[in-house]
C-alpha cells in the first residue's frame, strides 16, 4: 500500500511539475503573486526558463523545481523560482534563500547579469498544494531569534485556502487552483467552459493536454478504480484535450433555438414598433408593417450573428487563415441548412486542411 501511495505521489508531482513548464502558467502565477505595478512592467515575449540545478559548494548537486525570467520594459529582468510543495516544511525560507544564492552565482559565472552589470531581481514563490493549511515561516528573518538576517521572503500560494474570488479571472493558474479546491466537481460545465475558453485552439493544446493530465492524476486517486465517476471524469479529460471548445461546440447544437428566440424578439419588437406607427397611420396598417419589418431585422440580425460565432469557432479550432477563408464563403448567407452544415464541418474536421478543403467543395456546388 505504501508503496502504490508513493508511486502515486511521484506521478502526481510529475504531472503537476509538467502542467507548470508551460510559459503561460509562469505568467499566470506572475499575474497572481507580484505587485500590479511590476507586472505591468513585464514583457511576455522574453519570458525564457532557465535550468533549475546548481552545484554547490563541495560539488553537491542541488534540484530546484521551475526558474522564469523576463525582462523589465523600463531596463533590468526579474526572476521567479518556483518550488512546488506538498508538504510543509519549517526551515522552507532557508532553503528557498539557498537556491537563489546557487542561481545568482551560476548567473555571475555565465556572464548573464542584466546589461547594467547588476543581478537580476528576484521573487521566490512556493507553490503550495498539501492537504493541511501552510503555518510555516515565509522568510528567513522569521527563523532567528533577532529577525535575523534581511532577505526576500518567498511568495506562498496556499492553493487549498487562497481565495479564488480574490484572484485574475482569465488566469490559468486560477484555473487550476479552482479545480484544486474542488470547482470541478462542483460545476464541471462552468470550470470546462472557462478553460476552453481560456485554452482553447490548437496553439494551446500541449497545455491542455497537461492540464489534463494533472487533474487526473490529482482526482482520479482519490476516485477509486472502481468508482462510477472515473468514466464520466475520463470523458470531462478527453473533452480538454481533444477539443478545447466545449462551450463553442455546445453552442452549435442550440443554434436552432438560438434563433427561435432572435425570431420572437424580432416579431415582439415589430410588434411594438406597428403599434406606435398604428397611432398615426392606422392601427391595422402600422401593426402588420411593424411585424413584417421588425421580423425581417430580426432574421437578418440572426443570421449575421450566426455567422459571426461560427467564423470566431473556426478560428480558435483551426486558426485565423480558415476564419477569413470562412468568412468571404459565408459572406451574406442566410439559409439555416448552410449554416448548419458549416457548424457541423467545424466539429467534424481535424485539421485545417480538411475543413478547408469542405468549405471549397461547398462553393462549388
Amino acid at each position: 500500500m505504501a508503496k502504490r501511495r508513493k508511486k502515486r505521489n511521484r506521478r502526481h508531482d510529475a504531472a503537476f511539475k509538467n502542467l507548470h513548464a508551460f510559459p503561460l502558467m509562469a505568467w499566470g502565477l506572475m499575474e497572481i503573486v507580484l505587485p500590479r505595478a511590476l507586472f505591468e512592467e513585464l514583457d511576455f515575449d522574453t519570458l525564457e526558463r532557465l535550468p533549475a540545478e546548481w552545484i554547490a559548494p563541495g560539488l553537491e548537486r542541488r534540484l530546484g523545481d521551475t526558474v522564469w525570467r523576463v525582462r523589465r520594459r523600463g531596463g533590468g529582468s526579474l526572476i521567479v523560482p518556483v518550488e512546488f510543495q506538498r508538504k510543509r516544511d519549517s526551515l522552507m525560507p532557508l532553503r528557498v534563500a539557498h537556491y537563489v544564492v546557487l542561481m545568482l552565482k551560476d548567473l555571475v559565472r555565465q556572464g548573464r547579469l542584466d546589461p547594467d552589470g547588476r543581478l537580476p531581481l528576484v521573487h521566490p514563490v512556493v507553490l503550495y498544494n498539501g492537504l493541511r493549511p501552510w503555518r510555516g515561516p515565509t522568510g528567513v528573518a522569521e527563523l532567528s531569534a533577532d529577525g535575523g538576517p534581511e532577505w526576500p521572503r518567498f511568495a506562498l500560494v496556499d492553493m487549498g485556502r487562497i481565495r479564488v474570488e480574490d484572484l485574475p479571472r482569465r488566469n490559468a493558474v486560477t484555473l487550476q487552483i479552482e479545480v484544486h479546491q474542488g470547482a470541478l466537481a462542483r460545476d464541471d460545465d462552468a470550470v470546462l467552459g472557462r478553460l476552453s475558453a481560456l485554452l482553447g485552439g490548437p496553439a494551446h493544446r500541449e497545455l491542455r493536454l497537461a492540464f489534463a493530465e494533472w487533474i487526473w492524476h490529482s482526482l482520479a486517486p482519490g476516485l477509486g478504480p472502481e468508482s462510477p465517476k472515473v468514466p464520466q471524469l475520463r470523458a470531462r479529460l478527453r473533452e480538454i484535450a481533444d477539443l478545447g471548445e466545449f462551450e463553442e461546440m455546445k453552442k452549435s447544437f442550440m443554434l436552432q433555438s438560438m434563433v427561435d428566440h432572435w425570431l420572437e424578439q424580432g416579431m415582439a419588437q415589430g410588434m411594438a414598433r406597428g403599434l406606435e406607427q398604428g397611432v398615426a397611420q392606422g392601427m391595422e396598417q402600422g401593426v402588420a408593417q411593424g411585424m413584417e419589418r421588425g421580423v425581417a431585422e430580426g432574421l437578418a440580425r440572426a443570421r449575421a450573428d450566426e455567422r459571426a460565432r461560427l467564423c470566431r469557432q473556426a478560428g480558435r479550432k483551426f486558426g485565423g487563415r480558415a476564419a477569413e477563408r470562412l468568412a468571404e464563403g459565408i459572406d451574406g448567407v442566410t439559409d439555416p441548412t448552410r449554416l448548419a452544415e458549416v457548424g457541423d464541418w467545424i466539429i467534424d474536421c481535424g485539421t485545417e486542411a480538411e475543413f478547408l478543403a469542405r468549405a471549397e467543395r461547398s462553393r462549388d456546388r
